[in-house]
């Protein structure tokens, strides 16, 4: 018989292209679960968005350490996903004292008209961020490292957080030496990888503690880049909504850990880049 003739190679990926503006594509396939490589990325075109070094609040980087981010974005009509690459060395998922996470940040408006300040919103006309971490990627998926993982070395009776060695220990304990846990703070909890903030202008970030948005996040680094998906309803009443077939913007911000950066120590789109939903 006849051999089957392979079948031909898919296409070659169409190179990045600097953009003014960011179409979200509507594909027939489910978008829910955040997959770096998902098969209906490929062929989709990917736009190059610059970034520079946080210019205006102290303590501010030297330089700056993320220069670009390359995006594609899908929707399934319920949901966008956002796929984001960027170079860094060597993936950073903090732990000890004195190390960061790398991180990066998607902003949207709440209001277009007016439209917030890229730099964090405004009081009265805020900004809705998705910030994955991969500390909280790292924590989720592998457990959040205890006292003894971290340091092994270390010769102590107890660690007031680690109870479990005292008899009858419950968790109500634990919670006396936690106040942040006690008093409900979002910052003190077990993530998935992303966590919803709504800002106000600088230092106003608040971590929104009922999510239940079902957005996610999930990133894989290979060769000294970062391959990112976040996920998000189209719609999230009271915050930002992107419709179909309607506008919208969006802004970066990127930190790289192992760079030493974190909080206002970041690489930002220094301008709303514009959004189109299919």
């Amino acid at each position: 018989g006849k051999k089957k003739k392979a079948p031909p190679p898919p296409p070659p990926e169409p190179p990045p292209v600097a953009i003014t503006e960011l179409v979200i594509n509507k594909i027939g396939e489910d978008v829910s679960a955040p997959d770096p490589g998902a098969a209906y990325w490929r062929g989709l075109p990917e736009g190059i968005v610059t970034l520079t070094a946080q210019p205006l609040i102290a303590p501010r980087p030297e330089v700056t350490t993320t220069e670009q981010v390359f995006v594609k974005a899908v929707t399934d009509g319920k949901r966008a996903a956002f796929r984001v690459r960027w170079k860094d060395s060597e993936p950073s998922e903090a732990g000890h004292l004195g190390e960061f996470s790398d991180a990066l940040a998607l902003q949207f408006p709440v209001n277009l008209d007016p439209l917030p300040p890229v730099m964090m919103g405004a009081k009265d006309n805020p900004v809705h961020i998705f910030h994955w971490r991969a500390q909280y990627q790292r924590d989720h998926e592998k457990g959040k490292p205890a006292m003894e993982d971290l340091y092994p070395n270390m010769s102590v009776d107890m660690y007031p957080l680690e109870f479990k060695t005292v008899p009858g220990g419950e968790e109500a304990d634990r919670e006396k030496f936690a106040p942040g846990r006690a008093e409900g703070n979002p910052q003190s909890y077990e993530k998935t990888g992303i966590d919803e903030i709504v800002a106000e202008g600088f230092s106003t970030s608040s971590v929104q503690s009922q999510q239940g948005h079902g957005d996610a996040g999930h990133a894989d680094w290979k060769d000294g880049e970062w391959t990112l998906v976040i996920v998000r309803p189209l719609a999230i009443e009271g915050l930002s909504t992107l419709a179909s077939g309607g506008k919208s913007f969006i802004g970066f911000a990127a930190w790289q850990g192992g760079k030493a950066e974190v909080a206002s120590r970041k690489s930002v789109t220094m301008a709303w880049t514009p959004v189109t939903v299919q």
